[in-house]
């Protein structure tokens, strides 16, 4: 990754574009598997073709909008007149097309099942573009940041920081792996516990940098309408990820996160939880960590958060550490292209409430 200067990013690149092209097919994939679903009865493990019925055709029509959607998305964010977001979208397409089920077994049909997508992305990308070259360059002023001359972080106050806010965890994930212990399921008393931690650890690690006269305020996300909207997509984006990468993961790689879930949760710890986590984790992982050890390069960087994040959360299991990773790289390399926050915690935040809420 090229280092960016002083934390000023490209308004568009070809990841942003294909952030936003994915995250709108995630949208259209959930939506097809949610009618797809719907013709089946439950428990029916038997391939029935549905082929013939007005939800098949609907479902054809969801595909053709979605790649419509993100072609024109991934257009938009990508640079001008630049066609690799959506080659590496319609890439994605192709191996998704050639790992699913085949939703007919007529062979016109399923050619037009296939299709739909991958013709959808290249209409919309090309309509784009068409419009690109019809109207003058306009000149885009660059995303604002969160914050911007940051200085950056010594090594030693790095460590006394995250040893401070993630050593605990850390330790307590390790134990956890090494004894092979059962994993406890969550219930309203630990996940409280676990915001009364957080909110003692962090308010040391606060104490420790305001000591050392770190300039606490750059810590703060700047909220608005337009950063919410890209940590949902920025979540879409792990979701669709996370589908391609685990949905042939085994049972037994599943157990220990799903021990984790089978206790009752109460809707407001559960909220109280995902509101403290993703900021506490976020402030001191991206905004403290990733940007002030900047000056070791971007890969460097993210790869640093990335393996203090996966840490603290071994005790989740195979399936659930790599879910994390997953998370952990989209938003890493996001937050090294754009400085803004508030969409990554924003991301974290509807991670947590999806998960626990399951």
């Amino acid at each position: 990754m090229d280092e960016p200067q002083s934390l000023k990013p490209r308004y568009r690149t070809m990841w942003l574009g294909m952030l936003a092209g994915l995250a709108s097919m995630t949208l259209a994939w959930t939506l097809h598997r949610m009618l797809e679903a719907s013709q089946r009865l439950p428990g029916d493990t038997v391939f029935t073709d549905h082929s013939d019925s007005p939800m098949w055709l609907l479902i054809q029509v969801v595909d053709l909008a979605g790649g419509l959607a993100a072609g024109m998305a991934a257009a938009h964010w990508s640079q001008r007149w630049s066609w690799r977001a959506v080659a590496g979208i319609l890439a994605v397409l192709v191996v998704n097309g050639m790992m699913a089920t085949p939703s007919s077994r007529d062979a016109f049909r399923m050619l037009l099942s296939m299709l739909a997508s991958p013709v959808g992305l290249l209409l919309g990308a090309s309509y784009y573009r068409y419009r690109e070259r019809t109207q003058p360059d306009v000149h885009v002023l660059p995303a604002r940041v969160d914050h911007a001359q940051v200085p950056d972080t010594p090594y030693s106050e790095a460590a006394v920081v995250v040893a401070l806010s993630f050593g605990y965890f850390i330790l307590g994930s390790t134990i956890a792996v090494v004894s092979q212990s059962s994993a406890q399921a969550f219930s309203d008393n630990s996940l409280l516990a676990i915001v009364v931690l957080e909110l003692m650890l962090g308010a040391c690690a606060l104490g420790v940098l305001y000591a050392r006269g770190y300039p606490l305020r750059t810590l703060l996300p700047r909220p608005s309408w337009s950063g919410a909207l890209i940590g949902a997509a920025l979540y879409m984006l792990t979701v669709g990820c996370n589908v391609l990468f685990t949905g042939f993961a085994s049972d037994d790689l599943t157990q220990p996160v799903q021990r984790l879930l089978e206790g009752q949760r109460s809707m407001g710890a559960l909220l109280l939880l995902s509101l403290v986590n993703g900021v506490y984790e976020e402030v001191f992982l991206m905004a403290f960590l990733q940007r002030g050890l900047r000056r070791l390069g971007g890969s460097n960087a993210v790869g640093v958060v990335l393996l203090v994040r996966m840490l603290y959360h071994t005790y989740q299991g195979p399936l659930g550490l790599l879910a994390v990773a997953i998370f952990g790289l989209v938003v890493g390399i996001y937050y090294w292209r754009s400085g803004r926050l508030f969409p990554v915690i924003v991301a974290h935040i509807v991670a947590d409430v999806w998960a626990l809420a399951s």
